[in-house]
């Protein structure tokens, strides 16, 4: 379950597009080269998500902290240029997401036919489990996300709480594959003046320290307040 998921659940969305998980990785990705998923041993880009948005970037003037209507509106503007970029994206990725929850069935994937694996997960949510989202019937650029009313219900519920786990494995992750970047945490969304003073999130900082401890995201050892202000 992705942050991007969450988020749109969380404000009554039940269907979206592979154009809004860009539009929401643009920021961090343009503004401070954040690599999604690492490099590949070649220094390619191994993101698919990435990638898409380097190329956009080639292709358009839009600035770091374009909002999501105006990334949307170029990307519709080149979805020629971009068809390569966003099949790599839609191809697999929505299917693997979902992964976890095939060892249900007793039927075995078939990686090798995205027919095949659209039938499979219908399958699955149908008769198996409920899936947190289903693939529409349009084609690979325009290609619906749909939530399961189920899992609409449970994360609009518990939106806090899977909120704020997604968000800090993300950060784990995300400054695991990009050790050089530091203060990753203030890098993933834009912020305004107001967060940006150092004295408010010193503020904040103490006030965690008080009632949670907080831990090394490489080493896992217990961080103390003395060794931080």
């Amino acid at each position: 379950m992705s942050e991007i998921t969450v988020n749109l659940i969380s404000e009554g969305i039940t269907e979206t597009t592979f154009d809004e998980m860009i539009a929401n990785a643009w920021y961090s990705v343009r503004e401070f080269h954040i690599h999604l998923s690492g490099l590949q041993a070649d220094g390619m880009v191994r993101d698919g998500l990435e990638r898409a948005i380097l190329q956009l970037t080639e292709l358009s003037t839009l600035p770091a902290n374009a909002s999501k209507v105006e990334i949307k509106n170029v990307i519709r503007e080149h979805n020629v240029e971009l068809k390569k970029f966003k099949e790599q994206l839609t191809n697999m990725v929505p299917y693997r997401a979902l992964a976890g929850f095939f060892s249900h069935s007793k039927e075995k994937a078939d990686w090798n036919s995205i027919r095949r694996m659209r039938t499979y997960i219908r399958e699955i949510n149908d008769n198996v489990t409920p899936l947190p989202y289903i693939l529409g019937e349009s084609s690979k650029l325009k290609k619906e996300v749909r939530f399961h009313s189920d899992w609409i219900k449970m994360i609009q519920d518990n939106t806090v709480n899977i909120l704020g786990w997604i968000q800090y494995e993300k950060v784990k992750w995300l400054q695991n594959n990009n050790s050089e970047v530091t203060g990753l945490i203030y890098k993933l969304a834009p912020m305004n003046e107001k967060m940006r003073k150092l004295s408010n999130v010193r503020k904040l900082w103490e006030g965690i320290l008080e009632i949670q401890g907080i831990r090394d995201v490489f080493t896992g050892k217990e961080m103390f307040q003395s060794s931080m202000m």
